[in-house]
């Protein structure tokens, strides 16, 4: 329910009502956000105090604008509909007892909407404003650089604002803010500090910080002393899609789509929708909610025709500035497409007897082992259905940090098996294999040359369709370059698998004249690629149509 009024709130509840009416082009994820905010407002459960909203607001207004030509002309801040927002779902929203209804918030915005400036306002706000005794605030990031570029704006604030220093009795310093009743503001850099009592901690661009976990697991831990401590998680998407950051980003996503309930944690994920197309520069205008604001509508058109003109360029500039999530900044597959063909048949719906294809990428002892499962549709469309089956032996969890909270993660999802053994799983293999054999007319099984002879031969012996495929330049050029067409025309379809969609988009394509192969990128050991690699060589041998094509798959042995 709503008690008090105030302009700020206004433009809160207003901005919300028009975004789920559709008035405000936003991705889902913002959506479904303001219409939980506004479930909030008109329940009984919670207090919307139009106050507490007009307190947060005004204070953040009394800061000037610290670059850009806002700040040549010696401008306060002015806080957009999309800023007052949260504002207002972090501050706003409280209990009985006037506490605050979220400890935990979750923010992705894409780079030059004002992100880090915004970050500072609330850092400043609950350090000296926000009624709690000797407050510590810390901003986190696993490096001194990286958590400047969040306390420097809160250094050059308070010192561009004398009102400030005095009313507060503040003492700015060049690695601390400080209050005369013993609050503080700091940089935490690597591990957080034994004893911390955090009443707000700020998780900079998350994506970059290799200690994030660690960080964000003490921080909530610390809290427990604080009335209504927070949290808050702000950053762009990024590089690696078995990072922690995302990890966090798609459990929020559950929360928001109703599959998970979490009502402490907040989210505003500013990116595009699973259907739009970036070619389309509303589309960018879509995921950037300060354009115009803290940058022109002229720039961003610049970054969409670099993009459009310039293909290295793109994986960057599509995290960058529309927080798509990709496993490498030389990503060859574009993510957007692949997630738009999400749509496979489901598994257990696939008719008995379909014509398919498998490949298999067999790890060598403690690593990923995957078969590709490629089946055709039902006539007649001219659609191939794509499903994974992934393996990993548990010791290569131990022996792979890096990826092991993903890897536990798609476990429980089944998007992974992990097998007991220490190195691969033969035996689980060759039964999959069979029984997959057993439900569809299997049209040929891709192996390369040097991988599981002995299982090969077997298989081979029993009358399945065995093919060896050398996974070389001339094999995989081919699938690749058909892998393209078919995607972007929605005519290979698969089932959404989270490891396949993070090893589909760690591929970087490696050239040899006009030849092009599946590669990981360039010193990243832990990216894997194998899913993808069984994809290829199961559309190898879909690609060759012409009988006489067929004698160029030899028998295993």
């Amino acid at each position: 329910m709503r008690k008090g009024k105030g302009h700020f709130a206004d433009v809160a509840l207003r901005y919300a009502k028009q975004v789920v009416a559709g008035e405000i082009a936003a991705c889902w994820q913002i959506k479904a956000s303001c219409e939980q905010f506004l479930e909030a407002v008109e329940g009984d459960r919670w207090t919307f105090d139009a106050a507490k909203v007009e307190r947060v607001c005004l204070f953040a207004q009394t800061f000037p604008y610290l670059e850009g030509t806002l700040a040549a002309k010696k401008l306060r801040l002015r806080l957009e509909p999309w800023q007052v927002w949260i504002l207002a779902a972090l501050f706003g929203v409280v209990d009985q007892h006037g506490h605050r209804k979220h400890r935990e918030a979750f923010i992705e915005i894409p780079r030059k909407n004002g992100k880090s400036t915004f970050a500072a306002v609330i850092a400043l706000y609950m350090l000296v404003a926000d009624y709690e005794a000797r407050a510590q605030v810390y901003i986190g990031a696993t490096a001194l650089k990286q958590a400047d570029f969040c306390f420097q704006p809160c250094r050059e604030m308070g010192t561009r604002s004398p009102g400030f220093v005095t009313h507060y009795g503040v003492r700015v310093t060049k690695k601390k803010i400080e209050t005369r009743d013993g609050s503080f503001l700091e940089p935490m850099i690597g591990d957080p500090p034994d004893g911390s009592n955090p009443h707000l901690a700020i998780l900079d661009e998350a994506h970059e910080n290799h200690n994030f976990a660690r960080q964000r697991q003490t921080m909530l831990t610390g809290m427990g002393a604080r009335t209504q401590p927070l949290l808050i998680t702000i950053t762009t998407a990024g590089f690696n899609e078995a990072g922690d950051c995302r990890l966090l980003q798609a459990q929020c996503e559950q929360v928001l789509a109703g599959e998970m309930t979490d009502e402490r944690r907040f989210s505003a994920i500013y990116t595009i929708d699973k259907g739009d197309d970036w070619r389309d520069f509303e589309v960018w205008k879509k995921a950037n909610p300060n354009v115009g604001v803290s940058f022109t509508e002229a720039r961003l058109r610049e970054l969409y025709q670099t993009a459009m003109n310039v293909p290295s360029e793109k994986p960057g500039l599509l995290t960058k500035h529309l927080n798509v999530w990709q496993s490498s900044n030389e990503a060859w597959v574009n993510m957007k497409d692949w997630d738009g063909n999400a749509d496979a048949i489901p598994f257990e719906e696939l008719a008995d007897g379909s014509k398919a294809w498998m490949g298999v990428d067999i790890s060598r002892v403690v690593d990923t082992t995957a078969i590709g499962l490629l089946v055709e549709g039902p006539e007649p469309e001219p659609v191939l259905h794509f499903y994974p089956f992934l393996f990993l032996p548990e010791m290569a969890i131990e022996r792979q940090p890096k990826n092991a909270t993903a890897y536990r993660e798609w476990s429980d999802s089944k998007d992974l098996t992990l097998t007991s053994d220490n190195e691969t799983d033969f035996a689980a293999l060759e039964a999959q294999l069979r029984t997959l054999c057993e439900r569809f007319n299997v049209q040929g099984i891709a192996f390369d040359q040097w991988q599981a002879a002995m299982m090969a031969q077997r298989l081979g012996e029993s009358g399945l369709p065995v093919r060896t495929y050398p996974q070389n330049f001339q094999n995989l050029h081919t699938p690749m370059s058909r892998f393209e067409k078919l995607i972007a025309l929605g005519r290979l379809k698969h089932n959404g698998n989270r490891m396949m969609r993070w090893m589909t988009g760690n591929v970087v394509a490696r050239q040899r004249g006009e030849f092009i192969k599946p590669e990981k990128p360039p010193r990243r050991d832990e990216a894997k690629i194998d899913g993808f690699v069984a994809m290829m060589m199961a559309l190898g041998l879909a690609s060759v149509e012409e009988p006489t094509a067929i004698e160029v798959w030899m028998d295993v042995l």
